[in-house]
């Protein structure tokens, strides 16, 4: 009695509870007892909700004993929110979690209530109107029966008709019975099935019923599980919400487990019923759309609850440095993620297959975004697998690789996002990076190794005569100057290295905004992502300490600090930074080159490599090189507009207009002089000049001549030469290379002005015919039927196609404008979204990675 008054006085005082006084001086280790004791006991069994009020442990309470609560767990334990000394949100909002069960329970007794109630009265009235039939069918066999002739045994004789039934043998006591001969008349046969019918109706409404009242008890187990695993469900978010892997994967296991027991029920229904319930077209989808859903459910919390395990076994594996290197840990996720992949695909078509106007209204916004949402995250899965393979191989799983990282200054661009300010020398074994080196000249020290003297490009010669690593990176096509400056690297003393990086400065901005600033107490500074730029420039060009000569110092001692913070960095900041790095390769801020063909083809194929596109079809890169600009492409904003006149012959005419404006100041700090720009504008091969106008011209003066005695040539650079004429109104200089037309010419803008310049060509080719039924070793033309299908019989269909290439470093707002004759009937467009007006279509945007655009169309 005593304890019970003592618990009283406790739970009408625990509000004003402040300080430890208020505990008497006898009672309060063993009140502290029971509090620790119970709560270890609710920590351990989140199942457990049927709790007294008395009993829960509130926070004012809880929070003092926190460090007797956690001595008192099991030393095994792995759950995170236990392992950060605080006391799980879930046990202390118990209370609420059963509150809202017992109102479940009321709207599901309600809900089987009212259905019960409109099944009775609809089985009622249905028992009506079978007696109104069943007496209508009687009335109606009387009334034929009279109309039959009567048979007389002389004129008809009877027939025998022998019945051969089978009865299983049964002991019977012997009966005398009296002999009677029996006659059936004629047409008994049609009489006894029309009686068995009766009967068969008669009787139904009460097997339906008695079956009803088992189907009623079914489905109020089955909407229990269900209920149970949706809770279940809605904890593992916020469980998810809160980082707790654990809790999360505790969840989601339960929900599928309850998911699971429901479609048991529900596959359980007795075979007959079940049959007739598949054959009811109304109830037969109302049958297979909840087999379906549930099927579904449970297959996506197994495939949720998975995942988690997955992960957190991979964060505890990360915590076991000096066991598993990050290649086994990667491998151990990817065949994780390998198991999961069978179950989301069964979830994927499950919902596809479901009837979504058999879900209540108010459900089927969410199974849609279920339906539209699924392939993407099966594919993102697939994909990561993918990737797993390629970062493996990356990342040196079977032996060491050594990869060369260049730091692209893109306020300074060229061909391949931007002038290389700075590299890195690194080496991966297993997953760890074993070594790395970044020179504090960055690739000026490279200079007095380099043992060969080949001329540079002559737009290069206004800065130096001799071509060096640093400016090696001359061709759009991204393969071509890879190649180039591994073998720069070699020529200047560097060692065999296994592929490059190109990272742009402007990803690195991006990437602190992830980790946050860094201190760098040494330069008397803190880089940050608003800062990065100015702060780095300002180091490279004007701060550094001139006898020692090292400019590129600051970048060597930041890079070590910001892989440091990368490789600690939390879950959800590794989740950022996966994100981050898929949108800096798809955008060109990161691009990949390997002397590996499989991993390089990996690449290519996924549009990481930078490579100039092939195609029949139009094609236009616009790639800027600044020389001797300084950084003055940050100040530069750049506005583009392709005009393509289709004529009625099929032939093309296309008109690029360019414009520039320099927002930067005169004098200014890097920033004040003038954007010198050598534009290079990539054309279909064989494109026709037309007209120019807008470009300057440069003074022969500032091309310095080479001597061929010292100098050598390139044979690449030769063979592209050997191409090349000059149009001599605008100096524009036009040549192959590869498999594209180069039109190119200088444009000077000054600080605060704008500058302008259009160019006019002529396609190659005229618009192409082709036949769907014959196949295509062109990609593009592959991609156009998979557009088209099999939706037209007419297979002479007219296209045009246009590919716009992104330079790395750079984007820009682009319009193009499409005209078409009026003899052309529209059929398809890609994309969807492109702008129809009158006869022309309209495509603008700021573009931020390569484009696809294409028009298919009948002649008329």
């Amino acid at each position: 009695m005593k304890k019970k008054k003592t618990n009283k006085k406790i739970k009408r005082k625990k509000p004003q509870l402040k300080t430890k006084k208020k505990i008497s001086a006898k009672k309060p280790m063993r009140s502290k007892k029971r509090t620790v004791k119970k709560a270890v006991e609710l920590l351990y069994s989140p199942k457990e909700l049927q709790i007294k009020e008395s009993e829960i442990i509130q926070t004012e309470v809880a929070k003092p004993l926190q460090k007797e609560i956690i001595k008192e767990l099991p030393k095994h334990t792995s759950a995170p929110y236990l392992r950060k000394n605080y006391i799980s949100r879930h046990v202390l909002d118990l209370k609420k979690i059963q509150a809202e069960k017992y109102q479940l329970q009321n709207e599901r007794e309600k809900d089987a209530h009212d259905i019960s109630e409109e099944v009775l009265r609809k089985i009622t009235g249905k028992k009506n109107q079978i007696a109104k039939r069943v007496k209508t069918i009687v009335h109606n066999i009387e009334s034929e029966a009279e109309k039959l002739p009567k048979i007389s045994p002389k004129k008809y004789p009877q027939k025998k008709i022998k019945l051969k039934i089978s009865f299983p043998k049964l002991d019977l006591p012997d009966i005398n019975l009296p002999k009677a001969k029996i006659s059936l008349p004629l047409y008994w046969a049609k009489a006894i099935i029309s009686f068995i019918i009766i009967c068969l109706i008669l009787i139904s409404p009460f097997f339906a019923f008695d079956q009803y009242r088992n189907l009623l008890e079914k489905k109020n187990t089955i909407l229990g599980r269900t209920a149970s695993a949706l809770t279940h469900l809605s904890l593992s978010g916020e469980a998810a919400s809160a980082h707790d892997l654990y809790y999360t994967q505790f969840e989601l296991q339960t929900a599928s487990e309850n998911f699971t027991e429901a479609e048991k029920e529900l596959q359980n229904i007795n075979l007959i019923i079940q049959g007739l319930l598949k054959i009811t077209p109304k109830i037969s989808d109302q049958y297979n759309t909840a087999a379906k859903l549930l099927d579904a459910a449970e297959k996506l919390s197994t495939s949720a609850a998975n995942l988690s395990f997955a992960l957190e076994n991979f964060e505890l594996l990360d915590k076991n440095k000096n066991e598993l290197n990050l290649t086994e840990k990667l491998s151990a996720l990817k065949d994780s993620l390998n198991l999961i992949l069978p179950d989301l695909k069964i979830a994927k078509n499950d919902l596809l297959e479901i009837n979504i106007k058999e879900i209540p209204v108010n459900f089927q916004d969410k199974i849609i975004m279920l339906q539209e949402i699924l392939p993407v995250i099966e594919n993102n899965v697939y994909q990561f697998i993918n990737y797993s393979d390629l970062a493996l191989q990356i990342l040196g799983q079977d032996n060491l690789k050594r990869y060369l990282i260049l730091f692209q200054n893109n306020n300074e661009l060229r061909p391949t996002g931007g002038f290389i300010g700075s590299y890195a020398l690194v080496d991966f074994d297993r997953g760890n990076i074993e070594k790395i080196s970044i020179p504090g000249g960055g690739p000026y020290d490279l200079k007095a190794g380099l043992k060969v003297n080949i001329s540079a490009p002559r737009p290069l010669r206004i800065l130096n005569q001799r071509w060096e690593f640093q400016d090696a990176n001359w061709f759009a096509d991204l393969p071509t100057s890879a190649d180039k400056l591994i073998w720069f690297y070699e020529k200047s003393g560097g060692p065999t290295t296994d592929g490059i990086f190109f990272i742009n400065a402007s990803f690195v901005e991006k990437l602190l905004k992830i980790t946050g600033p860094i201190d760098m107490p040494e330069y008397g500074k803190t880089i940050s992502t608003e800062n990065f730029i100015n702060e780095i420039q300002k180091s490279v060009e004007f701060e550094y300490d001139k006898t020692i000569n090292k400019p590129k110092q600051i970048i060597a001692d930041l890079a070590p600090k910001l892989i440091d913070k990368l490789i600690h960095a939390d879950k959800i900041t590794l989740i950022d930074l996966v994100d981050l790095v898929f949108n800096g390769l798809n955008e060109k801020e990161i691009q990949l080159y390997f002397t590996n063909y499989s991993l390089e083809k990996f690449v290519l194929n996924n549009n990481w490599g930078g490579q100039i596109k092939k195609t029949d079809g139009d094609y236009l890169n616009i790639v800027s090189t600044n020389i001797a600009g300084e950084k003055t492409d940050a100040k530069i904003s750049q506005k583009v507009n392709l005009k393509v006149d289709i004529k009625k012959d099929g032939s093309i005419i296309n008109t690029l207009t360019l414009t520039k404006i320099h927002s930067g100041e005169k004098n200014e700090a890097l920033y004040g002089v003038p954007n010198v720009d050598y534009l290079r504008i990539y054309t279909p091969k064989g494109s026709e000049f037309i007209s120019a106008f807008g470009f300057d011209s440069m003074e022969s003066e500032l091309f310095e001549n080479v001597d061929p005695e010292i100098f050598k040539t390139d044979e690449l650079l030769v063979s592209i030469s050997n191409t090349k004429r000059i149009e001599p109104l605008t100096q524009t200089e036009i040549y192959y290379e590869g498999d594209k037309t180069v039109f190119a010419n200088w444009i000077k803008v000054q600080p605060g002005q704008e500058k302008t310049i259009s160019l006019t060509y002529k396609l190659p080719f005229k618009i192409n015919l082709f036949n769907l039924d014959q196949p295509s070793n062109n990609d593009l033309i592959e991609f156009l039927k998979s557009q088209i299908g099999n939706e037209s019989d007419n297979n002479n269909l007219s296209w045009y196609s246009l590919i716009l290439q992104k330079q790395s470093g750079k984007n820009y707002d682009i319009e193009v404008q499409i005209n078409l004759p009026d003899t052309f009937d529209i059929y398809k467009i890609y994309p969807k979204d492109l702008i129809k007006k009158n006869n022309y279509f309209i495509f603008y945007e700021n573009l931020n990675a390569d484009k696809l655009l294409a028009i298919i169309f009948n002649k008329k």
